[in-house]
């Protein structure tokens, strides 16, 4: 059944249900879609069958639709309305004399003070008696299912009003024979965003944010329906006192994620409630035994009559990168069959190559040459070393040729399929040529590539595509999640999307009410977009098909599995990898080496800096201010750049992220390992023999970086943990047991992620926030620059100086 069908086959269902107990023609479902009238046949058939098992109605979507809160709002007061009618009609209310009740006397209702109760009759008379009424004398209705008025009810110049626009709401949702209900045994608790408390004085309903009596122009003796903002509220003023509910409903992830067990324990557990309601996105709890209705989001796409979304992909052919990858991947599988042995964790480092679409230029070289600086970097490293080697020893490989060949051939495919895209980039190719095609269209970018791909269109006379960055940069510039904004999120837009393999980036992308094209290499990164779309369908697949459907509807969805065709380079695209560590890693993190490297840069007048790959510069070409990294930039690149000339001022700025104010202790400490290191040499005489009594295969580091230690220029603060680590034992094993490093190991380790923090943070404001700051025009600061007086920034500024790089080196210090 296709999905459309579907939907208008359960709507039908639901309507046919209780069409015979609500007007569907009143103004309270105007503007009610299908996915309005299903939610309330939900609501309407979980609370009236009184279920004991608690109900979970899951709305995938970060935004409620602008019509959700007020058909939620009205579906709760007509259903309890509904409920309360039916109670009363089995339980008669009871009534005492002086009780306060709405009733006809001759052709007026009015309302009446009860002066004597019987069996079948009330004995009332006129609470607000006007002229003649006041010499009336005492009359008899007939005792039915009258309820009890707000005993406080004052004769107000809006009490006739109220009264009025309630019976008139009364009769046209439920006929002219409907009691006028004031007294309800039938009562619920909301907790929501204020937005779903509708203003309405003639209704029951009361948002509480603070005890309070009854309004006393009301008639309501209590509140059909309680609203609070949040659960604490609603248990100071509410759970805390006499109030008992059927149901407490919480709407919004964030008024249940956290306090979900306090709402069972409070509520539930305590009796205060008979049953839970939670209206969100993600259940709250796995333990916990909910009855489900899981919506999809193409199925609310259909119920709020939009068009069904397509993410489409145009198909890219790159048949040389293709060959390369083949080859590649062909070189992994030969290992694991042939050796057991499973190289395919260095294949995640291949999706920068299928996701840039940095053109044939200078700075599309230096991008280049700083991936490529990076992985070697990696490879040579510790890190990649211990996994190489411990693949090879668990299958009792210990020959070091064939350990370094296999590396060998690791740097070798990287190399050739960097050469590939550096000649050309088809995925930019079709970009241009869509440019020329598609009147206008947006492109995602990441943010440190923003101004790169911006002078990239210009060069190439592009005017009609949008950029969009991926994160904030500052107000003037589109970026990411502005695209969803109500005003901006339209269907006549189009977006195109450079490469995709984020479940969650997917996710998003179904949001975005205009077509969305995704470029794919052809069998390359196009398997990660089918694999992503084909999870997509079978979780919205799994919702609809979700076996507590049964118990609300018997309308099935019949469901149309397509397998996905074999591809070779398959292993390229780990899907369980990604969604397993998307949660706890930046996009950045799974595609890039973690570590970053140092660049020993020297310019052209003699001076020399040491910094890190993602410093943040300004690459002036053409007289162009290009913001990038000092990673990407290359040799003869005119750079600005903050040079630290001023220590007082950098002090202050470190100070501003030292909140524990242990700056002072970090120096001691940076200093204390030196010394030991220094005491360690003066017995072995020279650094050689020195490295090799500290260190072992375990735990082995690059000489030359531990010949630096001994630099007085070295900038290094701490060492590797495991560096500290080696220094500590070999001084207990000497007997060098009163060393600091000794004494206090602890606070190395402590000190060292610290230290190494605030100066991370230091150098991203002196860096990416200082640059950010003056690319808006001296108008957006970070919150880290916020901090700054005016001076200090002032002063700041007035160190950025503009280099020529002469040379450009990675440096063999940590």
């Amino acid at each position: 059944m296709k999905l459309k069908g579907y939907i208008e086959s359960v709507n039908h269902e639901v309507k046919s249900n209780i069409q015979n107990d609500f007007n569907f023609n009143n103004v309270a479902f105007k503007d009610f879609s299908s996915f309005d009238y299903i939610n309330f046949y939900l609501i309407y058939k979980y609370i009236l069958n009184e279920d004991c098992e608690d109900f979970f109605l899951s709305i995938p979507e970060d935004e409620y639709r602008p019509n959700f809160f007020a058909s939620i709002f009205h579906s709760l007061i007509l259903i309890k309305l509904f409920q309360n009618y039916f109670y009363h009609k089995n339980n008669r209310p009871i009534l005492q004399k002086d009780d306060l009740v709405y009733g006809k006397i001759g052709r007026e209702n009015r309302i009446l003070t009860i002066k004597a109760v019987g069996p079948e009759e009330l004995r009332v008379n006129y609470k607000f008696p006007v002229g003649k009424e006041k010499q009336a004398e005492n009359t008899t209705i007939p005792y039915k299912n009258q309820t009890k008025i707000n005993p406080n009810l004052k004769n107000g110049r809006n009490t006739v009003k109220y009264i009025n626009t309630y019976k008139e709401f009364l009769s046209e949702n439920f006929g002219l024979d409907f009691p006028f209900i004031t007294d309800f045994s039938k009562k619920t608790l909301v907790i929501a965003d204020t937005k779903f408390f509708k203003e309405n004085d003639s209704l029951p309903v009361n948002y509480t944010n603070k005890k309070g009596n009854n309004k006393n122009e009301l008639p309501f003796f209590n509140y059909l329906i309680e609203c609070c903002n949040d659960f604490n509220t609603a248990k100071s003023y509410l759970l805390d006192n006499e109030y008992t509910f059927d149901e407490i409903v919480v709407i919004g992830d964030n008024k249940y994620r956290d306090c979900f067990i306090d709402i069972l324990q409070e509520c539930k557990w305590k009796g205060k409630v008979n049953n839970v309601i939670i209206i969100g996105t993600n259940e709250p709890s796995s333990e916990h035994t909910f009855k489900k209705w899981l919506w999809s989001n193409q199925e609310i796409r259909i119920a709020n009559s939009e068009n069904y979304k397509i993410i489409s992909k145009e198909v890219v052919k790159f048949e040389d990168l293709y060959n390369d990858l083949i080859n590649f991947s062909s070189t992994i599988e030969k290992y694991k069959t042939e050796k057991n042995i499973d190289l395919s964790f260095v294949l995640k480092y291949l999706n920068f190559f299928y996701k840039i679409i940095v053109t044939d230029s200078n700075i599309s070289r230096g991008i280049y040459q700083e991936y490529a600086d990076r992985l070697l970097h990696y490879f040579s490293g510790d890190s990649f070393e211990e996994d190489l080697k411990n693949n090879f020893y668990k299958n009792d490989i210990y020959d070091p040729y064939q350990i370094n060949e296999c590396k060998g051939n690791i740097i070798i495919h990287f190399k050739s399929i960097a050469t590939v895209l550096q000649e050309r980039n088809p995925k930019w190719e079709v970009i241009v040529r869509n440019s020329r095609e598609l009147q206008k269209f947006y492109l995602l970018v990441e943010k440190k590539s923003y101004d790169i791909i911006k002078n990239q269109l210009q060069k190439n006379r592009i005017s009609n595509v949008v950029l969009v960055s991926d994160k904030r940069i500052d107000n003037n510039i589109l970026y990411w999640d502005k695209c969803f904004n109500d005003d901006f999120n339209t269907e006549n837009k189009i977006f195109v999307i450079p490469y995709l393999n984020n479940y969650d980036v997917l996710t998003r992308l179904y949001e975005l009410k205009g077509k969305t094209i995704v470029l794919c290499y052809e069998n390359i990164d196009e398997i990660a977009f089918d694999k992503l779309i084909k999870k997509k369908l079978t979780d919205e697949d799994s919702r609809i098909t979700h076996c507590d459907r049964n118990s609300f509807i018997k309308t099935k969805y019949c469901l149309k599995q397509e397998q996905l065709k074999h591809n070779p380079l398959d292993s390229l695209f780990d899907l369980d990898f990604n969604l397993h560590n998307k949660s706890n890693a930046s996009i950045e993190e799974l595609e890039l080496p973690k570590d970053k490297i140092l660049y020993d840069i020297l310019f052209s007048d003699g001076s020399n800096e040491k910094f890190e790959s993602t410093k943040g510069i300004f690459l002036i070409e053409n007289d162009e201010q290009i913001k990038t990294t000092i990673g990407e930039i290359y040799v003869g690149a005119k750079i600005r750049f903050y040079q630290n000339n001023n220590p007082e001022v950098f002090k202050k700025i470190l100070k501003i992220f030292d909140s524990e104010g242990l700056l002072k202790s970090f120096d001691t400490y940076s200093e204390s390992w030196r010394i030991s290191l220094k005491k360690l040499l003066i017995k072995y005489n020279n650094i050689e023999t020195l490295h090799s009594k500290i260190f072992d295969n375990s735990n082995k580091i690059n000489l030359v970086t531990f010949k630096n230690y001994f630099d007085n220029n070295s900038s290094t603060r701490f060492p590797r943990i495991k560096v500290l680590n080696a220094i500590k034992n070999h001084c207990e094993k000497i007997g060098l047991i009163n060393e600091l490093i000794v004494t206090d190991y602890d606070k190395f380790v402590v000190y060292s992620k610290k230290d190494h923090s605030i100066r991370q943070q230091a150098g991203r404001l002196l860096g990416s926030d200082l640059l950010d700051y003056m690319a808006s025009n001296e108008t957006e600061k970070s919150d880290a620059l916020k901090k700054l007086n005016d001076e200090i920034i002032e002063q700041l500024i007035n160190t950025i100086v503009e280099k020529v790089i002469k040379q450009k080196i990675i440096s063999n210090e940590e």
